[in-house]
This record gives structure tokens, sequence and C-alpha cells, in this order.
């Protein structure tokens, strides 16, 4: 799985991704969380959230991973789809294939073309 992720930075030129010093958890593509999810380290997401995350770390949403809820984090990365909020403390990363529906906002974001964003885009400093 980690791959798939390293292929992402490399590939895609994220140098948010590329700066994550490593991944402590990842949720499978057969896999549903639902609750609160907080923690302070780095995750990928394949699977499926259903909750509220609060992250002191990266988050990567990959592509086909699902989250319903609002996200805070230091970085947030999508190439899933988000039905919810995003803040990025340093950074919002939205790949190709993110599909957001709800408001994004951070002091730096940066959207790929053909990202689908249905809200507001909060720059904030």
């Amino acid at each position: 799985m980690s791959d798939s992720v390293l292929e992402l930075g490399t590939k895609k030129q994220r140098r948010t991704l590329d700066k994550v010093g490593g991944v402590s958890t990842v949720v499978g593509a057969g896999a549903t969380f639902t609750g609160f999810f907080k923690g302070t380290e780095n995750y990928v997401i394949y699977g499926r959230i259903e909750g509220d995350g609060d992250l002191e770390g990266t988050v990567v949403l990959e592509e086909g991973g699902l989250w319903r809820g609002n996200i805070t984090a230091l970085n947030v990365i999508i190439a899933g789809e988000i039905h919810g909020d995003v803040v990025g403390h340093k950074k919002v990363e939205l790949a190709a294939t993110a599909k957001i529906f709800g408001s994004i906002s951070g002091p730096t974001v940066a959207i790929a073309e053909g990202a689908v964003i249905e809200g507001a885009i909060k720059m904030t400093s």
C-alpha cells in the first residue's frame, strides 16, 4: 500500500507528501472506521472514515478513500472523496481525483486540474 503513497508523492510532485517522515497508521481499502479520529502521527486512508478527525500530523486520503465528517490536520492531502469540511493548519492539497463536498480552509491550498469542490475555499493566515 505504501508504494502508491510514494508514487503519488513522486509522480505528482506533492512536496508536502515527500516531506512526511513516515506513516504510523493505514486504514485499508476494505476497512471502515466509525467515530472520532484523533492522533499525533501521519495517516493514510484507503478505506472509509465515518466521523470527524482532529490530527496533528499529515492525513492522506487516497483515491477510492471516503471520509464522511470534518477533517482538521497539519496537512491534508486528498485524492479521494470527502463529505465535510477540511482544515489544514499548514496546507491542503487536492489531487485531480479529489471530490470535496464541504468547505476548505488553510494558509496554502493547492488544487490540481480536475478536482471537484462543492463548497467554499478560505485562505487563512
